[in-house]
C-alpha cells in the first residue's frame, strides 16, 4: 500500500474530514488534498505529526512505498527574546526557502532556522533590536535552503513588515491587523487566519492559497500574474487599481466584507474557488 492510500485510510478509520485533519497539522487542505492524491509527500516534521496522531511510526507510512523518500533531518539553530507589551514588527530575512510564521502561547518571539547544513550555528547571525514599541528582527546567512518558524505572541502584535526573498510563505492560525511583505515570493499559504496582508512583489509571479478568506489581500506588483486560490462560495469584493490591471475568473459580490485589491501595472490577478 502506497503512503497518500495509507494516510487516507488512516483519516477515514479516524472519522476526519480533510478540513479536520489539515486543521490538526496545521497544514492546508489542499496540501492534505495533494498528499492523498499522490503528489506530493509531506516534510519531515508533518510525517512525525501524522505518525503521532495516528499512533504509528514513520516506517510504517512510507514502507513499501518506492515513490517515497523520507527527508533527512535538519540542523537547527534557536534564538528567543522575551516580550511584555504590543510592537511594531520590522523583520528582515535574506534569501530562505520557507518561513512558517506562527502564535506563540509564551510571552517570547522565538526563531527556529533550520538547515541541511551542519555548519548553521556559524553560518546564521540573528540580530534584535528591541525599542520600546517596535522589534527590529535581522536575519542573515549564506544559505538559502533554510526553513525559518517565527513564533510571535500574537497579543503583542500590532503590524509587521517583512522584508525577504522566500519561495513559501505560511501564515499559521494568527489575527493580524496588517502584514506587509516586500520582496521576492513565489507561494503564500494562509491557515486559519485572518486580517490585511499586503504583498509587493513587483515583477514576480505568485500563488496564494486560503484555506478560509477572512479579511484583505492585497497585490501590488507589475507585469506579473498572481493565481489567489479560495474555498469554494468565499464571498469578496475585487478593487483594481493602477494602469492595465484586471481580475480573470472572479466573481465579486459588491459591498462583501472581504475584499482583495489588485495595483501596479500590466497584471493579471485570477481567483480559483476549489
Amino acid at each position: 500500500m502506497f503512503f497518500n492510500e495509507k494516510l487516507k485510510m488512516l483519516r477515514k478509520e479516524n472519522n476526519l474530514t480533510q478540513e479536520e485533519l489539515a486543521e490538526k497539522l496545521c497544514v492546508s487542505r489542499q496540501a492534505i488534498t495533494k498528499w492523498e492524491s499522490g503528489d506530493g509527500i509531506p516534510d519531515i516534521d508533518n510525517l512525525k505529526q501524522i505518525s503521532i496522531l495516528f499512533n504509528t511510526t514513520i516506517d510504517e507510512l512510507v514502507k513499501e512505498d518506492m515513490n517515497v523518500t523520507v527527508p533527512c533531518e535538519k540542523y537547527s539553530y534557536k534564538e528567543e527574546l522575551d516580550i511584555d507589551h504590543t510592537k511594531h514588527f520590522d523583520i528582515h530575512i535574506s534569501k530562505i526557502s520557507e518561513l512558517n510564521i506562527k502564535p506563540n502561547n509564551e510571552e517570547k518571539v522565538s526563531i527556529e532556522i533550520l538547515s541541511d547544513n551542519e555548519k548553521i550555528n556559524e553560518l546564521v547571525k540573528v540580530k534584535f533590536d528591541d525599542l520600546y514599541n517596535r522589534l527590529d528582527i535581522n536575519i542573515k546567512s549564506s544559505l538559502s535552503d533554510m526553513i525559518i518558524n517565527l513564533l510571535i505572541p500574537e497579543k503583542y502584535i500590532d503590524e509587521i513588515e517583512l522584508n525577504s526573498k522566500t519561495r513559501v510563505l505560511n501564515i499559521n492560525n494568527l489575527f493580524l491587523n496588517k502584514l506587509e511583505y516586500d520582496g521576492e515570493l513565489k507561494y503564500l499559504n494562509v491557515f486559519g487566519s485572518k486580517g490585511r496582508i499586503v504583498l509587493n512583489t513587483t515583477k514576480c509571479d505568485i500563488e496564494a492559497n486560503y484555506d478560509k478568506f477572512d479579511g484583505v489581500l492585497e497585490v501590488n506588483t507589475i507585469n506579473s500574474k498572481a493565481h489567489v486560490y479560495l474555498p469554494k462560495d468565499t464571498k469578496y469584493q475585487t478593487i483594481v487599481k493602477g494602469i492595465k490591471n484586471e481580475f480573470i475568473d472572479a466573481n465579486p459580490i459588491e459591498d462583501a466584507e472581504n475584499i482583495i485589491e489588485l495595483n501596479g501595472m500590466n497584471s493579471k490577478l485570477i481567483i480559483i474557488e476549489k
